[in-house]
């Protein structure tokens, strides 16, 4: 029954058995065989086909509004039932913490606490927050502001600063009321964490005479830095993600400051919190990162 409700709500989101049974790694066949037994167990139709794509009925939205609380509670109780009382941490992390500086942080943690199992899970931000939701995971470090509800909380990590990069080399940015500039950049989709998190900078920024406006969106921060350095930018990213897939702090645009940057957060169930391996791990999480904060952040460049 929790696999069928947990189908469910995700051919509600995703709208294809494709889509769905490519999710959670099984066939379409056993994604159609969920969802026709709830419908028996309930004597209810729960989906509507259109063409290729799949609606939830009234009756199966107000299901998943009702039991979607219920049933997250529910995963990350039995999984830390399951794995913390024997020291096993399930981590999403964010792709692109992964690619730069995350590894090295999560090694030195690992030294630090050999006790602890740790098992990763590498998500783009949303995808981490919706497993951390529907309780596949003990703890999500993403980048960017968390939606709030759903019973998560967030605690700060380490800010990245972000830089444009694919402009000419030391090309210097300068916020001036008399000679406004304006930029155009690829980055991040506007729905996203990050997005939500640099708004409010970037408006500030504006205010102050430099106006940088996402004209193009992309899913892939490290594919927004290599379209930047192959000359298809200028592209606003995160730093230590550039400097990771080999750019040079002369490829990046001077900033006014105090510059741009992003929160790196570490989101879990206020549940989960409360469990001493966890609030161990985020201790020697944020230690280690501001050990290295050089590496994330760097001697910032600035006009």
């Amino acid at each position: 029954m929790l696999d069928a409700l947990e189908t469910l709500g995700l051919l509600g989101e995703l709208q294809t058995m494709g889509r769905v049974a490519t999710r959670l790694r099984v066939t379409q066949s056993a994604v159609s065989k969920r969802i026709a037994v709830l419908e028996h167990e309930l004597g209810a139709k729960l989906i509507e086909r259109e063409g290729r794509r799949v609606r939830l009925t009234p009756k199966a939205l107000e299901l998943i509004g009702r039991a979607q609380p219920l049933l997250a509670e529910l995963r990350s109780t039995l999984a830390g039932e399951q794995h913390l009382e024997r020291g096993r941490l399930v981590l999403g992390v964010s792709e692109s913490l992964l690619t730069s500086w995350a590894p090295a942080v999560l090694a030195d943690v690992l030294r630090a606490q050999p006790d602890v199992e740790l098992v990763l899970r590498a998500h783009r931000s949303p995808v981490a927050l919706d497993a951390l939701r529907s309780g596949e995971l003990h703890l999500a470090l993403v980048a960017g502001n968390a939606e709030r509800g759903d019973g998560l909380t967030a605690e700060p990590v380490v800010h990245e600063e972000m830089v444009v990069l694919g402009l000419p080399r030391r090309t210097v940015l300068r916020a001036s009321a008399r000679a406004a500039q304006e930029l155009a950049v690829l980055s991040i989709e506007r729905s996203s964490g990050t997005h939500r998190a640099l708004e409010p900078q970037l408006k500030a920024l504006r205010a102050r005479g430099l106006g940088l406006t996402v004209a193009r969106e992309l899913q892939s921060y490290a594919a927004i830095v290599q379209l930047a350095r192959a000359g298809l930018g200028p592209a606003l990213v995160p730093w230590p993600l550039a400097r990771a897939l080999g750019a040079a702090r002369a490829d990046v645009a001077s900033m006014p400051a105090p510059g741009l940057t992003r929160p790196v957060i570490l989101v879990a169930r206020k549940t989960t919190w409360a469990r001493p391996l966890v609030a161990r791990f985020a201790n020697a999480l944020r230690e280690a990162a501001k050990r290295r904060a050089p590496i994330i952040d760097g001697e910032r460049v600035v006009a």
